[in-house]
């Protein structure tokens, strides 16, 4: 079956990060994808990459995109977002925490729009989108940025926390009450995503942000491996494996252990060093929600905000 390599990328032993995607075992192609963004030399490096090395200054846009459609060719949408995000940041080249944030809802919103257009252009792409979960760091602040239902996972102190809320009917169904969880697994509609880049013109994306702390390990995965593998397996699985590459590929051989229905991709990174503070005593991880996901009408991105919010 096909398997894409692994890219790392170090710093000073500080941070690592390394991504490995799988076809499964039940799907003809793979329309996952990942991109390892080096904003500071406006660099990229996905699927087809070997291994790289950055120096500082250190400025970091890790994404995992889950595509959907496109009969020709099914990976489309998510390597052109993936592709949009990247050089939307790389050319707005963000150096503050407040920069960052705009410019992650610019590029998301600029991705979602070459998505559309694509589609709109040539019919073998046409009802194509994808999900998009995209981690970007400043100093010590790491902001995630949420459009679907792949997800972001922050291991501290061997305690893990998803950091991402999946933007799908089953979770509106159990935050409403009306879907009971242990309902939820054999839910007749569980895989019906309320948005995804390029299948709505208006896009509410959910922001957020995580003060890292030495020590801490993030993952970023399709759903080919959340919806398989539990927290406590994923932790176990991230707490084994120091080396982000090992990490990754242990979680991509326990989705396909499990039955590989789909796509699976898992970015690791791990953030170490004294550039960071330590945990606090008992661990504890505080998620600040910078915008919420709304499945209301919301304003339409069309380049970065000027006044008001989403």
């Amino acid at each position: 079956m096909p398997v894409y390599r692994s890219f790392a990328i170090e710093h000073a032993a500080s941070v690592a990060a390394a991504a490995r995607t799988d076809v499964g075992l039940s799907r003809e192609h793979n329309e996952d994808t990942f991109l390892i963004s080096d904003l500071a030399r406006g660099l990229a490096h996905g699927p087809a990459a070997a291994q790289a090395s950055a120096e500082p200054p250190l400025a970091l846009a890790l994404g995992v995109y889950d595509g959907s459609g496109g009969a020709s060719s099914p990976d489309a949408a998510s390597r052109l977002a993936a592709r949009t995000v990247h050089a939307a940041l790389a050319r707005s080249a963000p150096r503050s925490s407040d920069a960052l944030e705009q410019g992650l809802l610019a590029a998301l919103g600029e991705a979602g729009r070459a998505v559309r257009d694509n589609a709109r252009r040539s019919p073998q792409h046409r009802s194509s989108g994808t999900t998009a979960t995209v981690a970007a760091l400043c100093d010590e602040r790491l902001l995630l940025a949420q459009v679907g239902d792949s997800r972001a996972y922050l291991l501290r102190r061997g305690a893990l926390t998803q950091v991402t809320r999946d933007q799908t009917l089953v979770q509106s169904l159990l935050e409403s009450g009306k879907l009971r969880p242990d309902e939820a697994a054999t839910f007749e509609h569980r895989g019906v995503m309320l948005q995804a880049l390029g299948l709505r013109e208006r896009l509410s994306i959910a922001l957020s942000a995580v003060e890292l702390r030495r020590g801490d390990a993030l993952l970023l995965c399709t759903d080919g491996l959340s919806d398989l593998i539990d927290d406590r397996h994923i932790a176990a699985a991230l707490d084994a494996h120091p080396d982000p590459a090992e990490a990754a590929s242990a979680l991509i051989g326990a989705a396909l252990a499990a039955g590989g229905r789909d796509n699976v991709t898992a970015l690791v990174a791990r953030f170490d060093g004294p550039w960071l503070a330590p945990p606090d005593g008992d661990g504890s991880l505080e998620i600040i929600e910078i915008s919420r996901f709304s499945e209301g009408p919301t304003r339409r991105y069309d380049g970065p905000p000027t006044s008001g919010g989403t």
